[in-house]
């Protein structure tokens, strides 16, 4: 007695979705292979550090760009952008430094929105460092700012 051998093939449109399948699945694991590689290289370098400062300092720049309206009827919009020299490698004051962000843009925006345009025309950058840098370091506990850079200051 012979037996016939019957090969089934699955039909062709599912061969082809097979393989789609396939390929989407290798792009999605290279996509993941590349950017944890990418997260590793990059891993270490912190957005707020900008190229060394004197002394081997690093620029405190995490308070990026603030838009502050001014307290006149009609506001203005003052634009700034303060930096300040930090130790980088005293990582509990760097860690502060991090957590009081959102104090320090709030403490800039009271205290620059409470003046006038006219205001802040008649106030020397001088004035505005001072007071900055005192009330920064008012909430500071694990060390001191020596000094803000501003280093971008207009009105709108």
């Amino acid at each position: 007695m012979i037996m016939k051998r019957v090969e089934e093939h699955p039909p062709q449109n599912m061969v082809i979705l097979y393989r789609v399948l396939l390929c989407t699945a290798a792009v999605l694991v290279f996509i993941l292979i590349a950017g944890t590689i990418y997260g590793f290289v990059k891993r270490g370098k912190s957005p707020e550090a900008v190229p060394e400062a004197a002394g081997g300092e690093s620029l405190f720049s995490g308070l990026g760009t603030m838009r502050i309206p001014t307290a006149d009827p009609e506001p203005e919009t003052l634009v700034i952008s303060i930096a300040f020299p930090y130790n980088k490698n005293d990582r509990p004051f760097s860690e502060e430094l991090a957590s009081r962000l959102t104090w320090f843009k709030s403490s800039t925006t009271e205290y620059l929105g409470a003046f006038s345009a006219q205001e802040l025309t008649a106030l020397s950058t001088d004035t505005i460092n001072q007071e900055l840098l005192n009330r920064y370091n008012s909430v500071l506990k694990l060390g001191q700012i020596k000094e803000i850079y501003i280093l971008e200051y207009m009105r709108l």
